[in-house]
């Protein structure tokens, strides 16, 4: 059961970036579901992510900005 949540809640997530952003939306569109999942999947573990810049940012407080 805990897989099967794990699954879930990395659904809801997919869902969720899909459904609120129109760039991920025109990309999912154009590639089609499993081309979308590698694409995010590859963006999360990719080299661009270096460790020490990720940590710096999080431990910075978040601010949202709406334009």
């Amino acid at each position: 059961m805990r897989g099967y949540h794990y699954l879930m809640r990395l659904a809801h997530l997919l869902n969720t970036l899909a459904r609120f952003s129109s760039a991920l939306v025109a990309q999912h569109l154009a590639i089609g579901v499993r081309a979308f999942i590698q694409f995010v999947r590859s963006t999360y573990s990719g080299p661009w992510l270096d460790p020490p810049t990720v940590k710096q940012r999080m431990e910075r407080p978040f601010q949202l900005r709406f334009t």
